[in-house]
């Protein structure tokens, strides 16, 4: 009865860290909450712009265009005690191909378990994490291509899997004004599950990652100051789901010297659109999301700061995203 009980427990704690809806009852349920304010605030809308190390989640054929390195942190605050954030870094490889290294972590926190008198029996650990390796290449000015080779673990008491999977990505820009985007994401990934730590006769158990397909537009216009972009996303074991959202820049115009990429030595100037502060509005499978951003250039490294508000779904309380953002 005792170990009943304890693993009803699990089971609850499991479901709690997933977002309701969609395929929150599936392995790996907890990489489809999403990362960073600036996605989110979005609606989540972002296959076909990744921009930043958030592309390592989204899509990370976007890394290919990057030339600065990067750095990004995010926590997001949830209900039910749990807990959610991102820590991800990229850089370019002489100016040829980007990588990027990345951990998405979530867990639960204070879950007690219980016996069959009602005993105490002490914490039930619950943690959920990923950590992922990425690779992007500009195979022409208008096409990139990345992957991600991700690890993940998870672990429920004393029960715990891991598995090894991949994701591919593309980001196509076959207009200045225009991006699309697509991606697979889990490709091979399946937990082993043993519940011989809780029965003496236990039996081991598969569980498949739904395989997801991404599908992403985006819209670029006033200079780059106003983007606009849709998503649609299907798994195999799940229906389709739709995002939207768009995002105003705020911005100031800076002249900047820029090496002729065909003459070493030789600079021009030119005037560039240096981003301030952004607004953003989403559609989030049904649910409106908001967020806003604030960047400032110290020197050669850029800051910035990013919020997202989530409106809470099915009974749960609202999310708040926080994002720090250091370019160099």
């Amino acid at each position: 009865m005792r170990k009943l009980t304890l693993a009803l427990l699990l089971v609850s704690a499991l479901a709690a860290v997933a977002r309701p809806g969609g395929s929150a009852g599936y392995a790996g349920a907890f990489l489809r909450n999403g990362i960073g304010a600036r996605p989110l605030g979005m609606g989540g809308a972002y296959t076909a712009i990744a921009e930043g190390p958030e592309a390592i989640y989204y899509n990370p054929a976007g890394l290919g265009y990057s030339s600065r390195i990067d750095f990004t942190s995010s926590y997001k605050t949830l209900s039910l005690d749990r807990h959610f954030g991102f820590i991800g870094v990229s850089f370019p490889i002489r100016n040829e191909a980007t990588m990027a290294a990345s951990w998405v972590y979530a867990g639960i926190s204070d879950v007690i378990g219980r016996g069959n008198s009602q005993q105490n029996l002490g914490e039930i650990g619950n943690s959920h994490n990923a950590f992922a390796l990425s690779f992007s290449k500009v195979m022409h000015p208008m096409i990139s291509l990345g992957a991600n080779l991700r690890y993940v673990q998870e672990r429920l008491d004393d029960l715990e899997s891991f598995t090894i999977g991949l994701d591919i990505g593309a980001l196509a820009k076959p207009h200045k004004n225009i991006s699309v985007g697509f991606m697979v994401q889990n490709f091979g990934s399946t937990y082993r599950w043993e519940s011989s730590k809780y029965w003496t006769e236990g039996t081991s158990y598969d569980e498949k990652f739904p395989v997801v397909i991404k599908f992403g537009a985006a819209g670029y216009f006033l200079s780059n100051r106003l983007i606009s972009s849709i998503d649609i996303e299907s798994g195999d074991k799940g229906g389709a789901l739709f995002r939207a959202g768009a995002e105003y820049w705020f911005t100031r115009k800076v002249v900047r010297k820029v090496e002729d990429e065909y003459e070493e030595g030789t600079f021009s100037d030119i005037e560039v659109n240096v981003r301030q502060a952004g607004l953003r509005i989403g559609l989030e499978r049904g649910t409106p999301t908001f967020g806003l951003s604030l960047m400032r250039e110290f020197g050669k490294v850029n800051f910035g700061f990013e919020y997202a508000f989530v409106i809470g779904r099915y009974g749960t309380t609202a999310g708040h995203l926080f994002t720090l953002n250091l370019e160099y």
